[in-house]
């Protein structure tokens, strides 16, 4: 049996979080390995995705405090010389707290997903010429999540190593609350409904996506309300949002959800008005159900979404633009169709089982398995 370890900062409300937790609840089915999901930093149930986890999972906390500590690095190096695993594969900023491991003589094989755009993963020096120094001697191997996320990748550290896999989701699971969701935003003579999910924080840029919705509904007979639903980031800009949307009624700050499939089942449109993204979990939820994205032209999404086909993206970031997109899906007469190429696309690209398929070939052919015995064993 393969132990297989994933090693995260925390596991708070957020896409990679999301996919991890995914990930090796799908990698556990698999009776040939044993997964365990470290968290560095302790987590609340109620505002974090680890009351998800599935019982076949390991699951470990070294409850780190907030800041750089050398005791958690220390107290997971003596654990992993212990746990002897065959794949680490750290996320987000995790990578460094496997130094002193990856320094020590073992068998263990590196990995590193990058879910960003690499610039934006790590933005310091020192950091950069750091992890570059372990890409290019293959002592970690990275993974990008998008042909967009590659490029970046290939750029900044001047590499050409990477393996993309794409993020991924299971399906969408509706709840009981869906149906009292739709009396309530769908009722006789309402209007069209827009569903954003996403952090409070500057990349997400709701500024934007506020500013073309009350637009839309000072020139529109249909209004459009508007379901702002995600965690609260960065207190002053989530103060300043709300100071911009006011008395408007057709605006909600909803907070977190846990049952976001009942939200995109029901929407005319899921928008995404990003200022930069890797490949954002929520669009593909929103396509697992075939809700319509309509989002702005950056990283991932120009691969996932071609516009009139499989949603509707904006010529830019600016606002006149979006206002365009926005109107363009909200109106077409394609929506059927594009529906159907949405769900389509996810069973194709996007399912988990797929994405899990191809870690475990690439682990495997990093363990010197033959291709013959990968395809028997995992896909």
């Amino acid at each position: 049996m393969s132990k297989i370890i994933h090693i995260i900062g925390n596991l708070a409300r957020g896409g990679a979080e999301r996919f991890v937790i995914d990930l090796c609840n799908e990698m556990s089915c698999k009776p040939e390995y044993e997964i365990i999901l470290v968290s560095l930093c302790g987590n609340a149930k109620e505002d974090s995705f680890i009351g998800e986890i599935d019982d076949r999972v390991t699951y470990v906390s070294f409850e780190k405090k907030s800041g750089f500590s050398w005791s958690v690095l220390m107290k997971l190096t003596a654990w992993l010389k212990a746990q002897a695993p065959d794949i680490v594969h750290s996320h987000q900023n995790s990578s460094e707290y496997l130094l002193l491991y990856r320094l020590d003589r073992n068998d263990t094989i590196f990995f590193h997903t990058i879910h960003n755009l690499a610039e934006a993963e790590c933005p310091g020096r020192m950091l950069k010429l750091f992890r570059k120094l372990f890409y290019k001697r293959n002592k970690v191997i990275p993974v990008t999540i998008s042909g967009n996320c590659s490029k970046s990748y290939r750029e900044y550290y001047r590499l050409r190593n990477d393996v993309v896999i794409e993020n991924a989701r299971p399906p969408m699971q509706m709840t009981e609350e869906r149906e009292e969701l739709l009396r309530k935003y769908k009722g006789a003579g309402s209007g069209f409904l827009l569903v954003h999910i996403g952090r409070i924080s500057p990349e997400k840029n709701q500024k934007l996506l506020i500013e073309v919705v009350q637009k839309i509904n000072e020139t529109e007979l249909r209004p459009c309300r508007l379901l702002l639903i995600g965690e609260v980031k960065d207190e002053k800009l989530y103060q300043r949002l709300k100071k911009q949307v006011g008395a408007d009624d057709h605006i909600e700050f909803l907070g977190g959800k846990k049952n976001v499939g009942d939200y995109l089942s029901i929407a005319d449109a899921f928008c995404l008005s990003s200022t930069w993204e890797g490949m954002p979990i929520s669009l593909i939820e929103a396509m697992s159900v075939g809700c319509i994205p309509v989002c702005t032209p950056i990283g991932g999404m120009n691969e996932m979404i071609s516009t009139g086909v499989t949603g509707f993206l904006s010529e830019d970031v600016s606002t006149a633009a979006y206002y365009d997109a926005l109107k363009q899906a909200l109106y077409s007469s394609d929506k059927v169709l594009i529906k159907e190429n949405l769900k389509k696309d996810y069973e194709k690209k996007y399912t988990i089982g797929i994405s899990a398929c191809k870690h475990l070939k690439v682990y495997a052919i990093a363990m010197n398995l033959s291709e013959h015995k990968v395809r028997e064993l995992y896909c």
